[in-house]
């Protein structure tokens, strides 16, 4: 089989995947890269590193909204553009993998500890989408015995809420779910609501479509609203915006809408950083004024460099 195809077909399941977080989805790319290094035993250098930089651009286009992929594939790339070996490469590309899950993880933990003390006891809380940060955070604050209930809704049309509820529920959460347009019913009986990001930039974060809805319901009630994601989330201006290029197809809203009517499937939106009432990272709670600081100064390698706009 053609090596191009191969990766292809690698990475299709991360293409398809709309019920993920971004941070799960990272992980999955390690074992991706980890299997292409793998592919050929006997590739020379410069067939290796054309698979790296295939993979690495491949999975970046594939989920433009989620910047671990984009960190991820930038630091597997400067890893190993100085090998001059294929047992050096695959020895440096392990490293920078091993380093970015252990960092990931690391992130996950000391949020945890910061949301822990932001769940009021005996309360309701709000989560919305999939998040496997929200979800770890809510399920160690319940491991450590804090009680509370969790309400969230379905997040259409990919169902995510589901994940979130089932996810909770196998972890003894009580969980109250029911539909999107509903969430200014639940919402009042909520202390305090969550979610996740896929990135962050001075303008605003990027999440799932409904996120916007909840920022400004929880905004109209004064309810806070915390975004919970690592700092390997943040990325440029120029990059936040990429999320625009991903746009699924009609027919996962409805799939035989009437001749005349146009099917709009555009899963992500910006949430303006104000609507948010703290950003809880592994550096702390972050407001408005504090991520200009925490923004990406990371070069890019040329392989993931953006075309300037109108070429």
């Amino acid at each position: 089989m053609d090596k191009k195809k191969q990766i292809a077909e690698l990475i299709q399941p991360i293409s398809d995947d709309l019920l993920s977080g971004a941070a799960e989805i990272a992980l999955k790319a390690i074992f991706i890269y980890q299997t292409v290094m793998n592919l050929e035993p006997s590739a020379d250098l410069a067939i290796l590193k054309a698979d790296i930089y295939e993979t690495a651009r491949a999975l970046v286009e594939c989920q433009p909204a989620m910047a671990p992929l984009f960190h991820l594939s930038n630091k597997v790339l400067f890893a190993t553009q100085q090998a001059n070996s294929p047992a050096e490469l695959r020895k440096s590309c392990q490293s920078a993998l091993d380093e970015f899950e252990r960092n990931l993880c690391e992130s996950v933990a000391k949020i945890a500890e910061l949301v822990y003390d932001l769940i009021p006891p005996g309360e309701m809380v709000f989560a919305y989408s999939f998040s496997s940060t929200v979800v770890s955070c809510l399920l160690n604050a319940r491991a450590r015995g804090r009680y509370f209930r969790v309400a969230c809704s379905e997040s259409r049309p990919s169902w995510e809420g589901r994940k979130l509820s089932t996810r909770l529920a196998s972890g003894g959460i009580e969980v109250i779910h029911t539909f999107d347009s509903a969430m200014g019913i639940v919402l009042p009986t909520c202390s305090v609501a969550f979610m996740g990001c896929d990135c962050v930039g001075a303008p605003g974060l990027v999440n799932k479509v409904g996120s916007l809805l909840l920022a400004l319901s929880c905004q109209e009630m004064g309810i806070p609203l915390y975004a919970l994601c690592g700092t390997e989330k943040f990325v440029s201006d120029e990059r936040l915006f990429e999320f625009e290029n991903h746009e699924r197809p009609g027919g996962e809203v409805w799939s035989d809408p009437p001749k005349g009517v146009k099917v709009v499937n555009r899963q992500f939106e910006l949430i303006p950083t104000k609507l948010i009432t703290g950003l809880v990272t592994e550096a702390g709670v972050l407001k408005e004024a504090d991520i200009a600081q925490h923004l990406s100064k990371t070069p890019v390698h040329e392989a993931l460099r953006l075309e300037p706009a109108g070429f």
